[in-house]
């Protein structure tokens, strides 16, 4: 079995900087770029493959997500996905969706945008960097429609417990929509498990991918029950123009022609992280992360990031009364890292090593000293 020191070697970035931001952009990786060249000859040649590519990336996306190969269709990125689902499900007046002011704005825009229909947007507040299911609980009825949350809050870290939200959700009838972008590639995900209803993802984070490609996972149960709002001719089982027939599988949103280069090269990624192994994976990254949260601790800094049991991911965030000139100190130390409104974003990958944490915090201490 290969091991994570050998895999270091196939991230050639690790060599030019301390690369600590997967949470914003994957670093390009060996297997991908080869993917991704491969590709590119084939196209010189015959240029007829990329539909049996994407068919493939498709696959491999379900296979990590502990789904079937018929639940998951391509998307552009996750704000499609969500933006699809968001349509398809067509809201009337009177109904109501549950989001939060901790999501990113791929999974509001998409809810909020109903309002227009009539319908009523509850906003939950995070509490502490996380959202309580006590307070999700309290503001769903038989009237929601929608719960709308990250896996893994893309500020704070926070990991939802995805099976108590779809509890919640079902309890009152109504569907479980996941932006999975923070969790897919980093944890292991089974969205069967759990119970989700819908789950999209986009490529370039933990995905290992480039940019423009995603997935939407449907639930087979609701595969003929939910239909794309903006049909495209790849969603499209009998073509005709009075009646067509749409596909009886998550391949029904898909639109027109992908970037096949996109699919390419996050199979590729995908690929690298099934080699290895999702639990192992999972364990590598959280122990990287688990050892910054307590060396954090142990500096006296503030940790924005939930410390509840259940609740870490690969991202840790943290912040100072200096945060901007920490951050700047960071960076011309060869640490790579991001400043956004919860403060410094740290999200260390499988790749990465216990030397570069302690390295990090060696290097706060001095900077905050």
């Amino acid at each position: 079995m290969i091991s994570f020191e050998e895999i270091r070697k196939e991230f050639p970035l690790s060599d030019k900087c301390v690369f600590l931001n997967v949470a914003n952009h994957s670093p390009p990786s060996r297997p991908v770029r080869r993917a991704l060249e491969s590709y590119l000859d084939d196209w010189d040649r015959d240029n007829r493959q990329g539909d049996e590519r994407v068919r493939l990336a498709n696959q491999s996306f379900s296979h990590l997500i502990g789904a079937k190969p018929e639940e998951v269709g391509c998307q552009p990125n996750t704000s499609a996905g969500l933006s699809a689902i968001a349509e398809a499900l067509n809201l009337k007046s009177g109904m109501n969706v549950v989001v939060n002011d901790l999501e990113n704005p791929a999974n509001v825009y998409p809810w909020s945008m109903q309002r227009g229909k009539g319908i009523e947007v509850r906003v939950v507040k995070g509490v502490g960097g996380e959202v309580r299911l006590e307070d999700l609980e309290a503001v769903v009825d038989d009237s929601t429609k929608v719960v709308a949350i990250s896996q893994v809050q893309w500020l704070t870290g926070a990991r939802t417990d995805l099976r108590a939200v779809s509890e919640i959700a079902h309890e009152h009838g109504a569907f479980l929509v996941v932006d999975g972008i923070q969790a897919a590639g980093a944890l292991k995900v089974d969205v069967r498990r759990d119970d989700v209803d819908f789950y999209a993802c986009g490529s370039y984070k933990w995905l290992l991918g480039p940019s423009g490609a995603g997935f939407l996972y449907l639930k087979k149960e609701l595969l003929e029950k939910v239909e794309p709002a903006l049909p495209g001719y790849r969603g499209i089982q009998k073509h005709d123009l009075e009646r067509p027939v749409l596909k009886r599988s998550a391949e029904r949103f898909e639109l027109g022609e992908p970037s096949y280069l996109s699919f390419v090269g996050t199979k590729a990624g995908i690929d690298l992280i099934l080699k290895l192994g999702p639990e192992s994976v999972e364990q590598r990254v959280l122990e990287l992360s688990g050892r910054l949260l307590e060396g954090l601790l142990e500096l006296g800094v503030e940790v924005v990031s939930p410390l509840g049991q259940g609740q870490q991911s690969g991202i840790v965030s943290f912040r100072t009364k200096k945060v901007q000139e920490l951050f700047q100190g960071l960076t011309r130390r060869g640490f790579t890292v991001s400043l956004r409104a919860a403060g410094i974003r740290v999200s260390p990958g499988f790749y990465n090593t216990g030397e570069e944490v302690e390295n990090l915090l060696d290097a706060l201490k001095e900077l905050s000293g």
